[in-house]
């Protein structure tokens, strides 16, 4: 955790201005494990925000790359939506959901050790367990791994409260133990 963080290929700060934003995906990851490589920048933004932060990102000189509901979420039941853009080598997802955890999320200021604001962890969590792919479940263990049981119960109830799987708890505290064995 001590190990110095990449730079980003941009500031998203810079870019949205006073947009109220966090950061999620593989780049938030690095506040609560040890860094892991990704090819973008997942940004979140309130849905009343997110023609705004797309404006921003166009006079910025990115290109949109899909059509916005080309992002693909399956089944996600947190109502995710996005749409990629691109800049020469910087490639930014902007994600945003009608549905009131992400307003909650983004009250949270949160910042990995590079001072860039990311989505608090049990949002994060939160987030990984609806994509349910490989790479997520393995973010979560190495995340929750290095919590306390205070702080496990601390992202179950978010995670029960906004995911209504009542699976959901004992998952949560399943990924804790198994991250708690790899450390």
């Amino acid at each position: 955790m001590d190990l110095p963080r990449g730079k980003l290929a941009m500031n998203p700060q810079e870019l949205l201005g006073e947009i109220p934003f966090c950061t999620v995906g593989g780049v938030a990851t690095r506040a609560y494990m040890p860094e892991r490589s990704t090819k973008d920048v997942d940004i979140l933004v309130n849905a009343c925000d997110f023609e705004s932060a797309e404006e921003r990102l166009s006079k910025a000189g990115y290109e949109a790359v899909r059509k916005r509901d080309d992002l693909f979420f399956g089944n996600s039941a947190l109502g995710l939506f996005g749409r990629a853009w691109q800049k020469a080598d910087a490639r930014i997802d902007l994600i945003s959901s009608e549905q009131d955890w992400v307003h909650e999320a983004l009250m949270i200021d949160s910042r990995d050790q590079t001072g860039l604001r990311v989505i608090a962890l049990p949002y994060l969590v939160l987030m990984k367990m609806d994509a349910s792919r490989g790479q997520d479940q393995a973010d979560i263990e190495r995340m929750l791994g290095r919590l306390d049981a205070t702080a496990v119960e601390d992202v179950v109830n978010v995670v029960v409260r906004h995911l209504g799987d009542p699976q959901a708890a004992e998952d949560v505290r399943q990924y804790a133990l198994l991250g708690h064995m790899e450390y």
